[in-house]
């Protein structure tokens, strides 16, 4: 498996849920995971399961501009090595490439020149990739298109056609939709939360709950502050602002001061699963795991997406909010009234939501297909 992660969570995540399926599905199988997330490694709890810690960009300040170009030409230089050494000892029978069909900057072209004869290629797609017209104009600069065509034998897609028709929003051609399959959200429901002992742990009573999550945080600083900001609106609830590993200090910094007045609570870390379920009402960015963990447990998330030149996560929240399975606050269009308005909604007035029809729990449907690849 190859997981295209360098600061996030989401694909080593999946991936690893997808891992996990495989392996209680078959006894013999073993899976290897690359990527350059430095979470990776905590998620290989088996002696079937294994990670390559692929080298990331090192960010030294001592570095001028030409020297941390050089740098990073080299790493992905050794990426590549990696990579196709990788393929060309394990001789795996599958390899499932997570959202970037040839690595990032291509660098899994040499893997796939290095697979041994009889080993099947599968693109794990998201629901939504980004913009369809910026998508299709790097897939034709990396010729992905043709790569899918001739060297890839499945494609599984993340999502449900109902949610979001991924085939048609990026006009795969006809030879690649007869590749395709989709297998639905892939989400890992626990198998006990304690709700209350999460609520314990954090000191709340009867007081209403309101989870403001942005995934990793790099960039949720925009998120915490609005929903700080909306919080003075709703009666009586207290929120949960979790900043995650990624935040910069100084902006963890400004969300604790922010928070201190209200009473409010902040964390970089807790569990996320248990906190969507505790809670009466969740805000948050528009990631794939963040929105199908929502969904999974039957909360209808605030999605205030990223507001960046990437419209993934205002694609998906739009998708999710015409299926009513969230509110999409677009960040262009965002005012405190509305977003206190839609929270106020799911802490007074909130309806039940049953999203199984749209999940591949526990990653089971991905794993079949992926055995049904292999043969």
């Amino acid at each position: 498996m190859y997981a295209q992660d360098t600061l996030g969570l989401g694909h080593v995540r999946r991936s690893a849920t997808i891992a996990r399926a495989l392996l209680a599905q078959r006894e013999d199988a073993a899976v290897l995971l690359a990527s350059k997330s430095p979470w990776a490694a905590t998620l290989a709890e088996s002696d079937r399961f294994d990670v390559i810690k692929l080298p990331a960009h090192l960010a030294r300040a001592t570095l001028s501009g030409d020297e941390r170009t050089a740098e990073s030409s080299e790493l992905h230089a050794l990426r590549r090595a990696i990579l196709r050494e990788a393929v060309a000892r394990f001789r795996p029978d599958v390899v499932l490439v997570d959202n970037e069909p040839l690595g990032f900057r291509g660098e899994l072209g040499e893997a796939l020149a290095a697979a041994p004869p009889g080993c099947r290629f599968v693109f794990g797609m998201r629901d939504v990739v980004d913009d369809p017209g910026r998508t299709a104009e790097q897939w034709a600069r990396l010729g992905v298109l043709e790569a899918l065509e001739e060297r890839f034998d499945r494609i599984i897609v993340y999502g449900h056609p109902e949610v979001v028709d991924t085939l048609a929003v990026y006009a795969l051609p006809d030879a690649l939709r007869a590749k395709a399959r989709y297998a639905g959200y892939v989400c890992a429901p626990p198998a006990d939360i304690d709700r209350d002992a999460l609520r314990a742990q954090l000191g709340l009573g009867d007081e209403p709950m309101v989870l403001v999550t942005g995934g990793g945080g790099e960039d949720a600083i925009g998120l915490l502050t609005a929903t700080l900001e909306a919080a003075a609106r709703l009666d009586g609830a207290r929120l949960v602002l979790v900043t995650g590993p990624f935040m910069r200090e100084e902006d963890r910094a400004r969300v604790a001061e922010l928070a201190a007045p209200g009473g409010h609570l902040v964390r970089e870390r807790l569990d996320v699963i248990a906190a969507l379920a505790a809670c009466q009402a969740a805000a948050t960015m528009g990631g794939y795991n963040t929105l199908v963990e929502a969904i999974m447990l039957g909360r209808r998330p605030v999605v205030i997406p990223r507001a960046t030149h990437k419209r993934e996560q205002l694609m998906r929240a739009q998708a999710f909010a015409e299926r009513d399975l969230a509110y999409c606050l677009a960040p262009d269009t965002l005012t405190t009234e509305a977003l206190a308005g839609a929270l106020e909604r799911e802490l007074t007035a909130a309806r039940p939501l049953d999203a199984r029809a749209y999940l591949d729990e526990h990653g089971r449907r991905t794993a079949s297909l992926l055995l049904e690849a292999a043969q």
